[in-house]
């Protein structure tokens, strides 16, 4: 008995950091950030005016949103394209690869990214500092996750189903739309929302790539630039001698904190239902 109360004092002793360190910090950062929100510092905008230090952050959080939507609609389809590949061509020597390549995508660091964006992108294709450069290179750091979450949605699926839909005739595309993903479109959506939630968290790929300082509210088009809140906590951040910007970038943490964990909890509860799904019942046994 004293040995098992001894290992369970030791594993929360353990515990403790992991789970006070990260409540400690987000309340730290509440509370610096609170005094700076206001209707006013969400919904207008400071372009043009202070370079941001003063205003509000609306031209911030609209180019956050346009880089994160922008890299999951350019993602996806080869996430799931390569998914598709993975479940229906691939033999198990590829399907090894496969798993050992996204992986180790996964382990890059994303200035990589960045700093491959800028060499091919900004200057080799003239694209410039562009929302159009910021979207393919936070779709590059996303692409592994979503493509691991992809070929799990697919594995999901009992495989009675797709023999059925074979047994009568269905070609592969037919297979895909009409077994596969209304079936796995759960899962799916769930990961591209964690997906946006990762591209809404990056601001090494898209310092030299996409975002500039201020003077933007809504890009002409994805080749102009744009600002983004990432960035524009790290600019204020080094005005360390200047109260109004620091106030600022502790406002506009909070809110990026808020929108990630948005995005995080929504993928939760659909990650909740689809386990309440007819193919995860059956996966199971529970129908």
């Amino acid at each position: 008995m004293n040995k098992t109360r001894s290992a369970r004092l030791l594993i929360v002793l353990l515990a403790l950091p992991a789970l006070l360190l990260p409540a400690a910090s987000l309340a730290y950062i509440l509370f610096k950030g609170a005094p700076a929100l206001s209707l006013e510092f969400l919904f207008s905008s400071a372009a043009g005016s202070g370079f941001g230090v003063s205003g509000g952050i609306l031209a911030q959080l609209l180019g956050s949103l346009l880089l994160a939507v922008g890299a999951v609609l350019v993602a996806t389809p080869f996430a799931l394209g390569t998914a598709l590949y993975y479940h229906l061509l691939a033999g198990a020597a590829q399907r090894r690869a496969l798993n050992t390549v996204m992986n180790i995508l996964q382990g890059i660091p994303p200035i990589v990214f960045g700093i491959c964006g800028l060499i091919v992108f900004v200057h080799l294709l003239q694209w410039g500092v562009s929302l159009a450069t910021g979207a393919v290179i936070l779709a590059a750091v996303i692409l592994p996750m979503l493509v691991l979450n992809s070929i799990s949605a697919l594995e999901r699926i009992p495989f009675e189903y797709t023999e059925a839909a074979r047994s009568l005739g269905l070609s592969h595309a037919a297979v895909i739309a009409r077994v596969w993903l209304p079936q796995a479109w759960p899962g799916m959506l769930t990961g591209l929302l964690l997906g946006m939630a990762r591209a809404l968290s990056e601001t090494a790929p898209i310092l030299f790539t996409a975002t500039v300082f201020s003077g933007v509210v809504w890009p002409d088009s994805i080749f102009a630039p744009v600002t983004s809140l990432q960035t524009h906590i790290f600019y204020l951040a080094q005005e360390s001698s200047n109260a109004a910007a620091i106030q600022a970038a502790w406002g506009s943490a909070v809110v990026l904190i808020a929108v990630v964990a948005a995005f995080a909890l929504l993928a939760r509860v659909l990650a909740r239902r689809a386990e309440r799904h007819p193919v995860f019942l059956a996966q199971r046994g529970l129908t």
